[in-house]
Parts: structure tokens; C-alpha cells; sequence
């Protein structure tokens, strides 16, 4: 048996991260990482919200490099296969497991003290346990869905927030042709339930978003949406124009976009909650149960949607193709996560860890990333 050196972006979880060299036994299965995007959950692990170091990046894209034959068996895949991989590694014991919630099983549970992959601690096995790097050792209990090839990489890398987008969009939200939605946020996630509200038929969406969200704003209207600054008087502008609608996308969650929410939505609609802004409930009960509305809340997604997902992107049917990607080389990563943890990161919130740089480099964000060392 022989090591290949593979390099690494560990974080620290106190904000510091170093490209390290670690080890990757060759008879272990093993995934070549394409891309890792990143999401709000690895700017708060980076800056403080890790027990031990780690690799973060859990929306990974790579290819199959290698298996062995016990876990080729368990994973259903070929070495070669491009592929998507879900950061839940669950027990495949337990309930959930067996019911195929295996996104709810304890052991990746975050709420009761579970890890998944981006949060490993970089000192178990090889400590290639997240997409900020070249490699991710690969288990029997991975989940991983197989990629057209003709995906771009740029659009590969949507995956899994369109997936989550499409839990709660389509499925939680139930939205529809005709139906009229609400996404609040247009973050990573708020803009991925754009797409997915667009491609699954909706006759309307409205983006809310702050001032300071501007140039998100407009990449949601040039996808097909309407958009509104947050402000006091958002609910009557979109009221007078649309009328109340079937379902809120709440991608925020404060007490302030949640109270909002209630305000718009039509009788049986349906609020989806999907963030975690927190704070005091300002839901009114009594609109609640006056128009029969359905609250909801959302965590993660299943892998029915993760295949929804890839065959709307498959069809070219998401228009996220026009919203930039920001490609960030392991030896950046730190800078890029404390930037978009200030608030001085890039416009798009496409922001792609590119482990080989296989992406084309915008020499206007990169020099505003740089701007902020």
C-alpha cells in the first residue's frame, strides 16, 4: 500500500485555514473533487463553529476514482461515475435510516451534537472529509447521485442548493404551474428557489430583498423574477400587484420576514420556513387559523429531490446558468469565507471552492476579495 499527498484546506473553526498536505491511503475509495460550493453554514463553521479542525464544504461534485469492491457493492456506482454527494453520512442503523430520512439520523444530526461531511475532524482516517480539497475519502454509507456529463462545472455545482430548493419549493411549498410564490432572501438558497419555482411551472415570484442585496436582486429579475427592496411597505406593493399568494418561501426566518410572510399569503397557503435568522415568533396565530394556513419547516432535502433537481438542471430548464460563479482556488479559501462572513464578498452568490482550477477567474471580484486582506 502507498499514500497519495493530496492538498487540503483546513479551517480551524476559530477563522484561520491553511492548505495542508495529508495522506490518502491508495486502497481507499476515494472521490476527485470538481467543485465545492459554499453556503452560509461554512462561513458560521468557519469562524467559530467547529470543535475540532476540519475540511469544510458540503456541497461536493467529483468523479469516482477509485472503490473498493465492498464499497462499490454498497454505493451502486462505477468507478469513473461523475457524481453529486450528499453530506449525510448516516448510521444506516436507525430508524430514520431504514425509512430513508437518512438526512434525520442522530449521527449527522446537528441538532444533537451529529457531523457530516465538511465537518469531520481533519485527524479521523485521512481527514479528507470535505470538499475544500482535491480528494474526499469515500465510505459504504456515502450517498452519491450520478451527473450528466455534459454539465458544466459551473452548473454541476448547483446541485444540491437546487435540490434544496426543489424540498422546499415544490415539494414542501407545493408550488406549481399557476400558482404564485413569495421567496424571501436572495441568497444562494433564495435564488435556487427561483430557479426552482420557475422550472417547476409557478406563474409568478417576487423576490424581497434588502438595499444591500441589490446586484442578487437583479440576477433574480434577469431570471424571470419580480423583485421588492424589504422595507415597511413592501407587503402592500406586493399585495396591490399580485394579490396574496399560494406560498412564502421564508429563506430568513427572523421574526420580521416571518410576520410578512403571514401578511401575503392567500387562504390555504402554505409558509415555508428555511432559515434560522432567529428571535422572539411574531406569527399571527389568529391569520393562521382564519386562512388555513399550512407553516412548514424545511432541513435539507431528500434524494428524491436531489434527482428532480438534476434532471431539471439536465434539461437546462433552471435559468441559473446567467447567475455568475465565483471560483476560489484552496490557497483562498479563507480570505472568501471571511469576506462573505463581513459582508464584503462577491455579489453572486455562486462562490465555488475550485480545488484544480478548472474555472475561469473574474479579475473584477477577485480583486475586490483581495481588497479585503
Amino acid at each position: 500500500m502507498s499514500t497519495i499527498r493530496v492538498r487540503g484546506a483546513v479551517s480551524d473553526g476559530r477563522g484561520g485555514t491553511a492548505v495542508r498536505e495529508l495522506g490518502l491511503p491508495d486502497d481507499v475509495s476515494r472521490l476527485k473533487i470538481e467543485s465545492s460550493a459554499v453556503c452560509g453554514t461554512d462561513v458560521t463553521l468557519h469562524a467559530g463553529g467547529l470543535e475540532k479542525p476540519a475540511i469544510l464544504g458540503h456541497h461536493v461534485i467529483g468523479r469516482v476514482d477509485h472503490l473498493t469492491e465492498s464499497d462499490a457493492e454498497s454505493l451502486g456506482v462505477a468507478v469513473g461515475t461523475r457524481v453529486a454527494v450528499e453530506e449525510y453520512v448516516g448510521c444506516g442503523e436507525c430508524a430514520e435510516c431504514r425509512a430513508g430520512r437518512y438526512r434525520l439520523c442522530p449521527s449527522v444530526d446537528l441538532w444533537t451534537g451529529g457531523e457530516r461531511v465538511g465537518m469531520i475532524p481533519a485527524t479521523r482516517a485521512s481527514g479528507l472529509h470535505g470538499g475544500n480539497a482535491e480528494y474526499l475519502e469515500l465510505t459504504s454509507r456515502h450517498v452519491l447521485h450520478a451527473l450528466p456529463e455534459h454539465l458544466s462545472v459551473e452548473m454541476a455545482a448547483w446541485t444540491l442548493p437546487l435540490a434544496n430548493a426543489v424540498d422546499w419549493t415544490l415539494e414542501a411549498g407545493q408550488v406549481g404551474p399557476g400558482k404564485n410564490v413569495v421567496v424571501i432572501g436572495p441568497g444562494y438558497h433564495g435564488i435556487s428557489c427561483v430557479a426552482a419555482a420557475l422550472a417547476g411551472g409557478a406563474e409568478s415570484v417576487t423576490v424581497l430583498g434588502r438595499r444591500s442585496s441589490a446586484a442578487r436582486l437583479d440576477m433574480a429579475a434577469r431570471m424571470g423574477a419580480h423583485t421588492e427592496l424589504s422595507d415597511d411597505g413592501v407587503v402592500g406593493r406586493v399585495l396591490d400587484r399580485s394579490g396574496p399568494v399560494d406560498a412564502v418561501i421564508d429563506t430568513i426566518g427572523s421574526p420580521q420576514t416571518s410576520a410578512a410572510a403571514v401578511q401575503l399569503l392567500s387562504r390555504f397557503g402554505v409558509l415555508v420556513l428555511a432559515g434560522l435568522a432567529g428571535g422572539g415568533p411574531t406569527l399571527d396565530s389568529t391569520a393562521i387559523v382564519r386562512n388555513m394556513l399550512t407553516v412548514r419547516g424545511v432541513r435539507g432535502r431528500s434524494p428524491e429531490s436531489v434527482a428532480r433537481a438534476i434532471a431539471l438542471l439536465d434539461a437546462g430548464s433552471t435559468r441559473l446558468d446567467g447567475v455568475p460563479t465565483f471560483a476560489v482556488p484552496l490557497e483562498e479559501v479563507g480570505d472568501a469565507l471571511h469576506a462573505m462572513g463581513s459582508g464584503t464578498g462577491p455579489a453572486t452568490p455562486h462562490v465555488v471552492i475550485d480545488p484544480w482550477q478548472l474555472l475561469a477567474v473574474d479579475e473584477n471580484d477577485r480583486s475586490s476579495l483581495e481588497a479585503t486582506r
